[in-house]
Parts: structure tokens; sequence; C-alpha cells
């Protein structure tokens, strides 16, 4: 990712998507780690919903961490930092499709406008494969785009979607291992 100069060039968007245990959130730290590596300024931004393994980390499903700062909201993050590139070079936002879409897409775009990156990790569809509205969005307006695939955890061929393993009745049901699988679309069942 090239790094927005200092004549408020406009900055980049990345999105990472794919399917629950595909490994988004491995992808957004590992050019996290890259760009802190060589001294750039980072800043890396989560939702407060994901608290499945620490409330202010990012966490692999394979327990990789970084520090983040865990918001209700991206506008939250303003009152907080100034969004400018000599404070931050990039910007890495995991879990973005639990950010409401308008909101989270104006910060994105305005943080852009003011020459910052954005490294974006999320899930496309959610287990009744209905796209996230939000990832979808940002899919639509990203630069570069990573779509990543799983292993099915029925034949171990391409997964895209996302199993849930329960009958929750609400869209968003935050989980892990035990609660939701990878598959194909030849096995996988939306619900």
């Amino acid at each position: 990712m090239e790094q927005a100069n200092k004549y408020n060039e406009r900055g980049r968007l990345e999105v990472i998507a794919g399917p629950m245990f595909a490994g988004k959130s491995s992808e957004l730290l590992k050019r996290l780690l890259f760009l802190e590596h060589s001294g750039k300024k980072i800043l890396a931004i989560k939702p407060v919903i994901d608290d499945r393994y620490a409330s202010n980390e990012i966490v692999t499903h394979n327990k990789l961490s970084h520090s983040a700062i865990s918001v209700i909201d991206l506008e939250l993050v303003k009152d907080n930092y100034t969004i400018k590139p000599y404070n931050f070079h990039t910007i890495f936002i995991d879990e973005v499709q639990f950010f409401q879409g308008n909101d989270a897409v104006w910060f994105i775009e305005e943080s852009l406008r003011e020459g910052v990156n954005i490294v974006c990790a999320g899930l496309d569809q959610d287990s009744l494969g209905v796209p996230f509205e939000t990832t979808s969005k940002l899919l639509a307006l990203a630069d570069e785009v990573t779509k990543i695939r799983s292993f099915c955890s029925v034949c171990g061929q391409d997964a895209t979607k996302t199993q849930r393993l329960s009958r929750k009745s609400s869209r968003i049901a935050v989980g892990g291992a035990g609660e939701y699988e990878p598959r194909c679309t030849k096995h996988w069942e939306p619900k």
C-alpha cells in the first residue's frame, strides 16, 4: 500500500472480505504489522460487539493479536483522534460489517479525503447468504479487494459461505468455533 503524500493526496482503501475462518483478521494483522515494523503510524479499531477473545485487541481465531481501540461507532473515533496523515499512515478496521453502513462509509471516506489509508476486514455475507451492507458498500468503493476463502468443514473444498450451527433469531450473533463453520455452497444451508 502506497503512502498518501504530504499534499493531502487521497488515501487508499483496501477491503479484505470472505466467510468466517478464512483468515481475514490474520490478513489485516499481517498488513498492520508490516507497516508498524517499518515505522509507520497506525491506528487499529474494532467494534465493541466483538468481545469473543478480548475487548481491546484484534484477535484471530488462532489467538494472534494486536491492541486496538474498541468503539460502538466509527464517528466516535474522531472525538479522541485527529485523523490526518501526520498522525496516521493507515487505519485498520476489523469486523467492519458490525459498523453502521452510512456512518462507517462517511468516516472512511472522510479519512481517505484527508490522505489516510484504510484497510478493513469483514464478513461479506451473513449466515443466510445476505450481503452485509457496510462490507458491500466498501467493496464497491475499494481501491483494492482481497476476497479470501476458507475450507469447507464437511468436504475440504473452497468455502465461501458461513454456516450457522444453531437457529438463533438475530441476524447478528457474535460467535466462533462451535457456533459457525465455513462451508462450500454444496454443504451450506442458510440459517
